[in-house]
């Protein structure tokens, strides 16, 4: 009985539907928007009992544009993926390219700072002989080696002082010794001709002597 009354109400409903199918709008065209396309299937189509009657063909024109609608946000999707894919890509090569600028800007201040401690470590320390000393050491060491050089200077120089007038004494004693010796000399030469002037008068007196001796012995005696 009911399905009876159902098929009547779908035969007196079609002219109806034909006749605000007229009075409606005009359909969208198809790639109008979803919310305008389901406006139009609302008001285009009849109510009956709380339900909506709907062409099949525009309800598969809908379907139709619902699926286009979804490929294509999918495609857009899909492109948006591909282009965040390549830009992620890009990106991480940047990031790379950054890093390794990063760890040579790292290497580089690494050396510079080796350089700059080696330039330090010149500044501060001295190499005498292949040791590698501090310079404030070296110049205490230095200072240390010409204050001894300069006290070694000094006794050298007290000794020099010293053997230099114990030379001069030395000097002035052989000097009054040699005009000693050489007035000994003198003296002694000064005696030995005394000597042999008074040797000579004594020769010569014995002599005068043996000749007064020879003329008293060739005398005839009486």
């Amino acid at each position: 009985m009911k399905a009876l009354f159902f098929s009547v109400a779908l035969l007196c409903s079609a002219p109806m539907v034909q006749a605000q199918g007229n009075a409606a709008e005009k359909a969208p065209a198809a790639n109008a928007k979803l919310e305008k396309q389901f406006e139009y299937l609302k008001s285009s189509s009849n109510s009956w009992q709380g339900y909506k009657v709907v062409k099949i063909t525009t309800l598969e024109s809908f379907w139709k544009t619902v699926q286009e609608t979804v490929a294509s946000k999918d495609k857009k999707l899909q492109n948006f993926e591909a282009e965040a894919d390549a830009k992620l890509q890009e990106a991480r090569k940047d990031v790379a390219a950054q890093e390794q600028q990063l760890q040579a800007m790292q290497q580089d201040m690494k050396q510079k700072e080796q350089e700059i401690q080696q330039s330090m470590h010149d500044i501060t320390h001295i190499s005498v002989l292949g040791i590698d000393l501090p310079k404030p050491f070296y110049v205490l060491l230095n200072s240390g080696i010409i204050v001894a050089l300069l006290i070694a200077l000094g006794v050298m120089a007290v000794q020099h002082k010293s053997s230099k007038r114990l030379a001069g004494e030395k000097r002035k004693a052989y000097d009054e010794m040699e005009l000693e010796l050489n007035e000994y000399k003198k003296s002694a030469r000064e005696r030995e001709l005394k000597i042999k002037r008074e040797l000579q008068t004594e020769l010569n007196r014995v002599e005068e002597l043996k000749q007064q001796l020879a003329s008293v012995k060739k005398q005839p005696q009486l």
